[in-house]
């Protein structure tokens, strides 16, 4: 991005129109063939760094721009340790964020995370508190895939932060 760019956007973001409604999705995928899983989620960038900064990160954070803060990734990775875990067949998965990437409509913003050497799932509890503080009407879905099959859909919000699936 240029630096004209990154200015006519710093202008005209805040004339944009925000959502409401606070929703995220994840899409949580074991793949068989490289005993992976892979973890997809999809936020509203403003609603993340709104949240992130209420639990103490700088207000500039910028996530997936050319002018991020510094200490974006660290702090994101800090925060989505804090507010998703994934218990896989009894024991914590220890997940790495692969990467974030911003949507070209500077709303949406895909996190991705990965576990290597992983079994198949028996099952797997996941606990997704993002946003739920700062948005009492935050709906977070997860949707848990064995391969292409999807095995469950779990809705979580500020009551219930927790689901399970166990497998057939």
């Amino acid at each position: 991005m240029s630096f004209t760019t990154t200015l006519v956007l710093a202008v005209l973001l805040p004339l944009l129109p925000s959502h409401e409604y606070h929703i995220s999705k994840t899409n949580l995928r074991y793949v068989e063939e490289t005993e992976q899983v892979q973890v997809e989620i999809h936020v509203f960038a403003e609603d993340l760094e709104k949240d992130m900064v209420a639990y103490g990160a700088p207000e500039d954070l910028e996530l997936g721009t050319e002018i991020q803060h510094p200490d974006a990734e660290a702090l994101l990775e800090r925060y989505l340790g804090e507010h998703f875990e994934i218990n896989w067949n009894d024991m914590p998965l220890s997940l790495t964020v692969v990467g974030y990437e911003l949507e070209d409509d500077l709303h949406g913003l895909w996190i991705y995370l990965s576990a290597e050497k992983v079994s198949a799932p028996d099952s797997v509890r996941v606990y997704n508190s993002l946003m739920v503080e700062t948005f009492t009407d935050q709906q977070n879905i997860v949707k848990i895939y064995r391969g292409e099959e999807r095995g469950a859909t779990l809705l979580m919000n500020k009551a219930r932060t927790e689901g399970v699936y166990v497998a057939k």
